[in-house]
C-alpha cells in the first residue's frame, strides 16, 4: 500500500511538473505540446520512429490533462462552497482529492509506457543530453527551457 501511495504521489508530481512545463508557453495545449515536440526533435535529432513515441507521451500527457480538467469549473464550485462554510468538510475534501488521485492513477500506466517506449528509443548520447536537461532544469526551476 505503502508504495502505491508513493507511487501516486510521484506520477501526480510527474504530472504537475509536465504540465507546468506546457503550461509556461502560450497557446492551447496542443499547440504547446507540438512545439515541444518539435524543439525536442530537433534538439535531440530524433528520428521518425522517436518522434512518433514522443508524439504518444504527448498524446497521453494531454489525455490525462484533459480527464483532469474536464470537472474543473464543478471543483472550483465545490471549493469554494466548503470554503463558505463554518467548517471544512474533510470527508467530501478527501473525497475531491481521491477523484483527482484516481484520475492520475487510472491514467499513469499509459503514460509510463509511453515514456519508456520514448526513453527505451534513445541512444545513450540522446539519452545523456535528456538527463543533462532534465538535472540543469531541476536545479533551476526557473530558468529558460531549451524548447523556448
Amino acid at each position: 500500500m505503502k508504495l502505491t501511495k508513493r507511487t501516486i504521489i510521484y506520477m501526480a508530481g510527474i504530472a504537475l511538473l509536465t504540465t507546468s512545463i506546457v503550461g509556461c508557453n502560450r497557446g492551447t495545449p496542443e499547440e504547446r505540446g507540438d512545439r515541444i515536440v518539435q524543439k525536442v526533435t530537433e534538439e535531440l535529432d530524433l528520428t521518425a520512429i522517436q518522434q512518433a513515441s514522443l508524439t504518444q507521451v504527448k498524446n497521453e500527457l494531454l489525455e490525462m490533462r484533459n480527464t483532469i480538467s474536464s470537472s474543473r469549473e464543478q471543483t472550483q464550485a465545490d471549493i469554494w462552497a466548503m470554503l463558505k462554510q463554518p467548517r471544512l468538510d474533510r470527508n467530501q475534501a478527501n473525497s475531491m482529492v481521491n477523484q483527482r488521485i484516481e484520475a492520475i492513477h487510472s491514467r499513469s500506466p499509459a503514460i509510463i509506457d509511453a515514456m519508456g517506449n520514448f526513453y527505451d528509443s534513445l541512444d545513450d548520447l540522446q539519452r545523456a543530453e535528456l538527463r543533462e536537461f532534465i538535472e540543469d532544469r531541476m536545479e533551476h526551476r526557473h530558468g529558460r527551457h531549451f524548447w523556448n
